[in-house]
C-alpha cells in the first residue's frame, strides 16, 4: 500500500498537517512528505514551510502522480 492509499483509507486526527517538499521549483514531483503533529509549534519557527492537511496532500499527491 502506497501514502496515498494510506491517506484516503484512513482518517487521522484533525490537526496533523504536512509539509511537502518538490524536486523542482515548478511543484510537478514531489520528493518527500513530512508529518507534523504539533503544527502550533512548528508555524512558530524561523522559516517554516506551507502546512497541508489531509484532504489537501491527497489532491497534491494525486496531482502528481497524474
Amino acid at each position: 500500500m502506497n501514502y496515498l492509499n494510506f491517506l484516503k483509507r484512513n482518517k487521522l486526527h484533525y490537526s496533523n498537517r504536512w509539509i511537502v517538499k518538490y524536486h523542482d521549483k515548478e511543484e510537478t514531483k514531489v520528493r518527500e512528505v513530512k508529518l507534523v503533529y504539533n503544527p502550533d509549534e512548528y508555524r512558530k519557527m524561523k522559516r517554516p514551510r506551507s502546512l497541508h492537511t489531509q484532504q489537501g496532500l491527497i489532491k497534491i499527491l494525486e496531482k502528481c502522480l497524474q
